[in-house]
């Protein structure tokens, strides 16, 4: 049974690596927030997150024109930047929400490979995507800090402009 439930939270992390993903880049593209977040990252630098020892992985690129891409789970050579969960279990709970981002790092579940300043970038970046897509009580649990005036027309608002981008992404395949 514990099989089963490993390949059961294998598939989570995939699936949710997946959505973060499309969803960091369809905001980098109509959040202002994420796109001056995206904007501090060097051209060109390729962006990974990964459990190790072999996956599940999420990988992004910062263009020119100052938006994120999503290039899909395989790791490429020459990472600018690399977060890894130590372990699937570590990654699922950040993942499932039972446990934060600074909390897994403060308890020594993770590791950044590259510039810490950029880890830290791209953790905000996930922030605004859990606030803004996640209903309040479940992004409370895994943000640092939910954002005091993230009104409730501003996320709906947001996530029509969100879901938008990442259907119009999906079909375009662009």
């Amino acid at each position: 049974m514990s099989s089963l439930r490993q390949r059961l939270k294998r598939v989570y992390v995939v699936v949710m690596m997946r959505i973060v993903g499309w969803g960091l880049r369809a905001m980098s593209r109509v959040d202002p927030v994420v796109r001056a977040e995206a904007a501090g990252f060097p051209d060109g630098i390729v962006i990974a997150m990964t459990t190790l020892p072999d996956g599940p992985s999420m990988v992004l690129e910062k263009t020119p024109d100052g938006r994120l891409r999503y290039l899909g789970g395989r790791l490429p050579d020459g990472l600018g930047l690399a977060i890894r969960f130590k372990h699937l279990e570590y990654a699922f709970r950040v993942f499932a929400f039972i446990e934060s981002t600074p909390t897994a790092f403060a308890r020594d579940r993770m590791v950044v490979d590259g510039d810490l300043a950029s880890g830290i970038r791209l953790v905000r970046c996930m922030y605004r995507l859990e606030a803004l897509l996640m209903p309040r009580f479940i992004a409370a649990r895994g943000v640092k800090r939910y954002p005091a005036d993230l009104g409730l027309g501003e996320k709906l608002g947001m996530n029509l402009k969100i879901y938008g981008r990442i259907a119009l992404d999906l079909v375009t395949r662009s």
